[in-house]
């Protein structure tokens, strides 16, 4: 999430600290939309752990049920 928060820092001219309580909220608001089965996996994703199809798979089959 570092990537996330730098380029934040970058693209809007913030401070770290800044970059950082806006991706923090922005992520939070995020993984409270998702369901739970997905937003538990956010956290993996944005700090590298977790393999983005795998979470790309679970997104699609939300959508594609039946």
């Amino acid at each position: 999430m570092n990537e996330i928060v730098q380029l934040v820092a970058q693209k809007f001219n913030l401070s770290p600290e800044t970059a950082q309580q806006v991706v923090d909220f922005v992520v939070a608001q995020v993984k409270g939309k998702l369901p739970a089965n997905v937003s538990e996996h956010l956290d993996g994703l944005l700090a590298g752990g977790v393999e983005a199809e795998g979470l790309l798979d679970k997104v699609k089959g939300l959508f594609h049920k039946g």
